[in-house]
Parts: C-alpha cells; structure tokens; sequence
C-alpha cells in the first residue's frame, strides 16, 4: 500500500517458507511500482487492472528465475512445485473464476439466483477449467463467498493472469536486451495510468492482441512442468 512520497507498506503472514518468500518478492514489486509513480498526480497513479499485477509478477519471475538457476536436487524441485502451485493457481483457478463471473453475470441480467444456483455456477465453472485434474470431492462451491475479490472489483480476478504471462514476456524481453530493458522499464511502470496496456507494451515490442505472445509465456510454465516431472521421477 502506497503511504506518502515513495514509502509503501506491505502487510502479510512470512513463516519462512520458500512462499513466503515468493508473496515477499511480489509485494516489493508493487513497492518498487508505487516509487515509479511517486511523483505523478493521484489520477495518474490510479493504474488500469490489466497492469496493476505488472511489476508485483515480473518481480517474483526475477526471483524464480534466480533460485532456479542455483537450486539442485530436492531444492529445485521445491522452487519449480512452488512456482507450479503458483501458476496453477493463477492460469487453471482464476480462469475458472473469470468463467464463473461470466455466467453468474449473465443470469443475474435476468434474475436473482439463489445460494445453490450460485454453487451450481462455481462447481460448473470448476469443472470445466480443472476437468479430471482436481477430485470432485474437493471442488470448492462456495468460493464465490470465500473470494473478497469478487466483491471489490467486477472481474478482479483476471489481471493475475495477465500479470503472470506478460510478466514473462518481458522478462524474456529483458534477457534479450537488459540494458534497454532497464532504461524503458520505470518509465513503462510510471506511465502505467496514462495509456492502454496494448500501447504501453509496444514499448518493449509486445503486441498483446497477438495469441502467440501469450502461447510463448505459456509455453515458459509448459518447460517448467516438464521439468519438475523429469527430475522428480
């Protein structure tokens, strides 16, 4: 939460797991965002949702990267499972909930739904993102009462994925060229609430109407599941 000038505070549960460590690492990335955006006026610094998770997300894919680079043995495995969980989480799970908003929105338009017609929803929603990949016996109906988020913000739940995969796109785009990556990237975040996500990240040569920007991202998680099989067998 941004204070006064460049001060932010950051309120969480740290046990010292490698997790924590990782909601660390995304909650400094929203610090290091609200220092971007310090000196623009408090209109400018209200940020679209489709960049709000932008540095939180390219921050933690630093540190992934990083702990993948030097872990081994059992302590890659628990970096990769960790960084696993995470983005099943935000790719599978939230999609389900983009899904459940949609037809919970659609009904609505025509009439009030009651709890079970609501949990109906969910589990539908749930089934057709996880499919056979998550017991039946544990589907959760009630995370529509259990999720804040969907009674902040209508669709809320979307921007973590949008984060994530483009959060990978330009960390691939500051690997390719880190020293122009480095001019271009405060300047990105600060102008966050002065344009269009598209507009922005053609800054860096990202056009994210093209499908096959999100396929690479994707396809980053796709190497990393592989991965964690390969070397857990």
């Amino acid at each position: 939460m941004p204070m006064q000038g460049e001060r932010s505070v950051v309120l969480m549960n740290y046990d010292g797991s490698f997790r924590s460590v990782q909601t660390l690492a995304h909650e400094l990335g929203h610090a290091y965002h609200n220092t971007t955006l310090a000196d623009r006026t408090p209109l400018q610094r209200q940020l679209p949702m489709a960049l709000a998770e932008t540095a939180s997300i390219f921050c933690e894919t630093i540190m992934i990267e990083e702990g993948l680079r030097n872990a081994e043995g059992d302590d890659r495995i628990a970096v990769i499972e960790g960084d696993l969980s995470s983005a099943c989480q935000v790719v599978v799970d939230i999609h389900s909930r983009f899904l459940f908003e949609s037809a919970f929105f659609e009904a609505r338009a025509k009439r009030t739904l009651s709890v079970a017609e609501t949990c109906a929803l969910m589990a539908e929603a749930q089934e057709a993102t996880y499919g056979d990949g998550l017991d039946r016996d544990v589907r959760h109906s009630y995370m529509w009462a259990a999720k804040p988020h969907y009674y902040t913000s209508t669709f809320y739940n979307w921007p973590y994925t949008f984060g994530l995969l483009f959060g990978l796109g330009l960390y691939a785009r500051y690997r390719e060229e880190p020293d122009r990556f480095r001019s271009s990237y405060d300047d990105l975040l600060s102008s966050c609430g002065l344009g269009s996500a598209r507009d922005l990240a053609s800054r860096f040569g990202i056009d994210v109407a093209d499908e096959a920007f999100w396929t690479a991202s994707l396809d980053v998680i796709r190497t990393r599941i592989d991965d964690f099989c390969k070397i857990s067998s």
